[in-house]
């Protein structure tokens, strides 16, 4: 049986280590139930990978894995004047400080209630001191309580989860190193070490991944995406030589047409006029496509790692190369297919995507859930003005009565949309009236009024938690979904919009609900 997601994360707000340890039971330990589906599929940017080191290889190139962090200092050393406005784009790293812990009587006593007869304080304190110089690993620290303390696992979770709030409110302090956004800065450091140990020619490839910060992620921008780079550092090379290299990979990568343009703006690191970009023939659509970019390393950027001879740089784009290869139009559809890739939903697969945005998370809140509903439509034909008590307790030790009401003069206490039902047909999704069907359709199940009353009882939870002694819903006419709280998931929702169908739940609801703190 499927897990109840909902009841799960109710039981996980209220204890989550209780929850924790209960949900095991709903998993098999024991027993043959399952083998491997005959499903292989590879990605084509993992194809691309694997055919692109074949050829590197036989081109007479080695391989090498490159670090993936880069200090800001070395992007000054690269680009010059240039550098702050690389520095732009880049991602700089960040880490957690490890705090101070102090054990005063107050956590002990705390720290008592969740096990008893605790006498390990000196103990304890050892243990920290040792998370604080580096010795204890973070994520090793339950299992030091556990072996060191004698408690248990749930016990070690607890006491860092409510005695010591010092390990949670800790923000990131910013460093001075970044993750690589372009191979580039990792050769000059890596040739800076090469030349020292290796003959010339140095010759040298990698395919690995980059990030940038871009502004936005579209149809041709990722923050992640892998390039094959290659360097060549050797005593005599001329520029039309790293052209020809440029065009003998083309050519093994399945370009029979490239090209080579040098650019009129050249980056800091290369040397002026020496930078060029590389265009293939797109098969289908005829289009010239830059793939790459290279050209002659700085001598004044090589000169501060001690480089004294030229040295050829190219970078490939794998994703670009791949889209062309593809077909594809969106870098993110190949990349990423799951989140972005155009697929079609069953009228059932629509109506398990469309949920409740928020629903109560106690008890006690499914309790004011239901009662809400069995007032509204015990009373829905009431006339106005009226307000109908529908539930009276204890929550947090705070006595409330929830209400349902309606202010305008002679009308029924519910609206006359506030029971429809959500139906899907083809795609579309349309709110009807209780005594309606749609032909060929399926019945989600969902209502205006259970959508309504699953958010007044969450949103009631989250005024006590708030400390507020009061609340007020009013639902009028409704025009969208989360009105009546109701909600699809994006991929669904785009694949609606994208086939011209319909989300409409529009209709008169005129429903108004509020609680208090009484006594």
């Amino acid at each position: 049986m499927p897990f109840d997601t909902e009841k799960i994360k109710r039981d996980a707000k209220a204890n989550y280590e209780k929850a924790w340890m209960e949900t095991k039971k709903l998993l098999t330990l024991e027993g043959h139930l399952f083998d491997l589906k005959k499903q292989a599929r590879s990605h084509p940017t993992q194809d691309f990978i694997f055919e692109a080191r074949k050829h590197m290889l036989d081109l007479g190139f080695e391989e090498l894995v490159l670090p993936m962090f880069v200090e800001e200092e070395d992007v000054y050393k690269q680009y010059g004047p240039e550098a702050a406005l690389i520095l732009d784009r880049l991602f700089y790293l960040a880490g957690l400080p490890r705090p101070d812990i102090g054990i005063s009587n107050e956590k002990i006593s705390s720290l008592k209630k969740i096990v008893k007869d605790f006498d390990k304080v000196d103990e304890l304190k050892k243990i920290f001191r040792d998370y604080k110089k580096g010795d204890i690993e973070a994520d090793d620290l339950i299992e030091v309580f556990i072996e060191q303390l004698g408690v248990e696992e749930t016990q070690a979770s607890e006491i860092i989860d409510k005695i010591f709030p010092e390990l949670k409110n800790l923000k990131p302090i910013p460093t001075r190193t970044t993750l690589r956004s372009h191979t580039t800065a990792l050769w000059f450091i890596v040739l800076g070490e090469l030349i020292k140990k290796k003959k010339l020619p140095l010759q040298y490839f990698t395919i690995c991944k980059k990030f940038r910060r871009e502004q936005k992620i579209d149809a041709t921008h990722l923050y992640d995406s892998n390039t094959l780079s290659l360097v060549v550092l050797t005593e005599k090379i001329s520029l039309e030589d790293c052209r020809k290299i440029a065009s003998d990979i083309c050519l093994k990568l399945g370009f029979k047409n490239s090209r080579t343009d040098i650019k009129k703006a050249t980056s800091k690191y290369y040397a002026p006029q020496t930078e060029f970009e590389i265009f293939v023939e797109h098969p289908k659509t005829k289009e010239w496509i830059e793939i790459g970019d290279g050209g002659f390393y700085s001598p004044v950027s090589l000169s501060q790692y001690d480089i004294q001879h030229p040295v050829f740089n190219i970078g490939f784009g794998v994703e670009r190369i791949c889209m062309i290869k593809t077909g594809t139009e969106d870098i993110r559809k190949l990349v990423y297919p799951y989140f972005y890739e155009e697929i079609t939903f069953s009228d059932e697969e629509v109506s398990k995507s469309l949920k409740y945005r928020h629903i109560p998370l106690t008890d006690k809140g499914m309790e004011i859930r239901d009662a809400i509903i069995d007032g509204a439509i015990k009373n829905k034909d009431a006339k106005s003005p009226i307000k109908i008590k529908v539930w009276e307790g204890l929550i947090k030790d705070k006595k409330i009565e929830v209400h349902i009401w309606e202010s305008d003069d002679n009308v029924s206490l519910l609206g006359p949309a506030s029971l429809n039902k959500v139906w899907i047909k083809d795609g579309t999704v349309l709110g009807l009236s209780p005594d309606k069907t749609l032909e060929g359709g399926m019945d989600s199940g969902k209502t205006y009024l259970e959508g309504i009353a699953n958010e007044m009882a969450y949103n009631i939870e989250i005024a006590l938690d708030q400390g507020k002694d009061s609340y007020e819903h009013r639902v009028k006419m409704c025009y969208r979904g989360s009105e009546v709280n109701l909600e699809l998931e994006d991929i669904v929702m785009e694949f609606i919009h994208s086939k011209q169908k319909k989300f409409d739940i529009r209709g008169p609801v005129f429903l108004g609900l509020s609680f208090n703190l009484v006594g």
